[in-house]
Parts: structure tokens; C-alpha cells; sequence
């Protein structure tokens, strides 16, 4: 009987104890890779959303800012009005710039891989015992 509650119990929430500390985790290692100059870009970074059921889990988590894509992957900005790119603080551009991309998104994803795998064996390990 108590073996039967448990394997209900790993179908219906499982996934979900297992996402929870890994999104935790992962937010942690891309915040450890996020280029930082005036910290808004590491400040949007949040978990969006954690979500699943059965054994099946999902987190959705990254930053959530205008230039966040720009950032990570690059490419081209140009201006269509009057006046230049930049601030003076960083100079002006011209009326476009292109930025190579930092690409800390996937910097980020390999630094928490094995601290995830860590975290969700150590749950499952914790859930499983009677």
C-alpha cells in the first residue's frame, strides 16, 4: 500500500518537486554568466513560470527586456530618425550599430547543467525513500 501511494504520488507532483530547484538553480547559474553594465538586464532575469503535472515539468526563466535577444544572440540596430545610437556615457554610434552576441544565455545552461542533475537526483533520491 505505502509503495502504491508513493508511485501515485511520483506520477502526479515528481516532475514538478524536481523543476522547482533546478529553475532555482539555473536563474542562479545565468545570473553568474549575465553581462552586467548597468545591472537591468541581470534585474529582469526571473522564473516566469513553473508548470507540469504527471512526469512532465517545466520552468520558464531568462531575462525580460527590450534588448535581452540583442544581447545574447547580436545583430544590427538601426536608427530611422534624426540623431545618433548611444549615450554619452558609452559615445555615439552613428545610425546603426552591430554587436556581436555575448551569447551568456547558453554559457549560462551549460554552467547549470551539473548542478541540476545534482539537485533533481538528490529530490527523486528524497521522494523515493519510504
Amino acid at each position: 500500500a505505502a509503495l502504491r501511494g508513493l508511485a501515485d504520488r511520483a506520477e502526479s507532483e515528481l516532475a514538478l518537486e524536481c523543476v522547482r530547484p533546478a529553475a532555482r538553480e539555473a536563474l542562479a547559474s545565468l545570473q553568474m554568466e549575465t553581462p552586467v553594465r548597468s545591472g537591468a538586464l541581470r534585474g529582469s532575469e526571473v522564473i516566469r513560470s513553473v508548470a507540469g503535472s504527471g512526469a512532465y515539468a517545466e520552468a520558464v526563466y531568462g531575462p525580460d527586456i527590450v534588448y535581452d535577444r540583442f544581447r545574447n544572440d547580436g545583430g544590427t540596430i538601426t536608427r530611422h530618425g534624426p540623431g545618433s545610437l548611444g549615450t554619452p556615457a558609452v559615445g555615439f554610434f552613428g545610425h546603426s550599430v552591430t554587436q556581436r552576441g555575448d551569447h551568456y544565455i547558453e554559457r549560462g545552461e551549460e554552467l547549470a547543467r551539473a548542478n541540476v542533475e545534482t539537485i533533481v537526483r538528490t529530490v527523486v533520491q528524497d521522494f523515493l525513500t519510504l
